[in-house]
């Protein structure tokens, strides 16, 4: 996906994230979500793939996504 194509399809995760209360920068389809534990950081990754895959059908690649400190 172009950078240009990216980030308008991605407008409405970042209007989730943004509902959501989630601090968080993007540039195209790259995303980091910055939040307070490990744990929250684990829940919030699994509902995020889900709102991408089943609302925006993007496929998230498990190899490039994690949680980190």
């Amino acid at each position: 996906m172009s950078p240009l194509l990216a980030n308008i399809y991605l407008n409405e995760l970042d209007k989730e994230l943004t509902r959501r209360g989630h601090h968080f920068v993007r540039y195209a389809d790259d995303c980091n979500i910055y939040i307070k534990s490990q744990r929250a950081g684990e829940r919030v990754m699994r509902s995020i793939t889900q709102f991408l895959e089943k609302r925006l059908k993007v496929k998230v690649n498990p190899d490039k996504t994690k949680v980190g400190s």
